[in-house]
C-alpha cells in the first residue's frame, strides 16, 4: 500500500494496512456468490419459510432481498417487514433502511437495477441514453462520448450492451447493430 501523502491520512493508513494483514477473501472475487449462498443459507430458508406463510415468494440477488406476492399483499406490510427485519438481524445479517421499501403492483418495481413488474429488464431510460451514446459515437466519433474516460470504451459499452440483451434480446440486437456501425478509430 503506498503511503499516503497528507500526514492526517497515516492513522487511518496504519489501521487499513492491518486490517489487510489478516487472512481475508477479497470482494469481487469468482468465488463470492458461492460464499454468499453459504453464509446466507438459512436466511434464504427462513425468509422463503416466511414469505410462503405470507401466500408469496422470496427471491435474494447477492444481498438483495426480495419478497412478492399477489394482489392484495400490500395490507400489513409492516408487520411483514418487522418479522423480515427480526429474521434477517437474528441470522447475523441487517437491513439498509435506505433500500428497504415497499414497492406497489401499481408502481415500477426495481430490484438489482432491473426493472422487475412483469419480467426482469432494464429500464427503458437506461437503454434510451445508452443508444443514444451509441448514436453519438457513430454520428460524432467515440471520443466525444467517454466522458468518464474508460480506457477501453468500445468494450465498456459492448458490456452494457450485453446486459440490455440478456434481459431484452430485441433491445440488445438493435443497440449491437448501432454499435457495430461505429467508426472506434475516430
Amino acid at each position: 500500500m503506498p503511503r499516503p501523502a497528507d500526514v492526517r491520512l497515516l492513522d487511518a493508513h496504519w489501521r487499513l494496512g492491518r486490517r489487510l494483514a489478516l487472512p481475508h477473501l477479497p470482494q469481487g472475487a469468482p468465488t463470492s456468490p458461492a460464499i454468499a449462498n453459504l453464509a446466507a443459507f438459512r436466511l434464504d430458508v427462513r425468509l422463503d419459510a416466511l414469505a410462503r406463510s405470507w401466500g408469496g415468494r422470496y427471491t435474494r440477488y447477492a444481498d438483495d432481498l426480495a419478497l412478492s406476492g399477489d394482489r392484495g399483499w400490500g395490507t400489513g406490510t409492516s408487520r411483514l417487514l418487522d418479522a423480515v427485519e427480526a429474521v434477517v438481524r437474528d441470522e447475523g445479517f441487517w437491513l439498509n433502511p435506505r433500500k428497504t421499501g415497499v414497492m406497489p403492483r401499481a408502481g415500477r418495481q426495481t430490484l438489482g437495477g432491473l426493472v422487475v413488474n412483469d419480467r426482469p429488464r432494464v429500464s427503458r431510460q437506461d437503454v434510451d441514453r445508452l443508444r443514444a451514446i451509441v448514436h453519438n459515437c457513430r454520428v460524432h466519433g467515440p471520443s466525444t462520448q467517454n466522458h468518464e474516460g474508460h480506457p477501453a470504451f468500445e468494450q465498456h459499452l459492448r458490456g452494457r450492451i450485453a446486459w440490455v440483451a440478456h434481459h431484452d434480446p430485441v433491445r440488445g440486437a438493435r443497440l449491437l447493430a448501432e454499435h457495430a456501425a461505429v467508426d472506434w478509430t475516430r
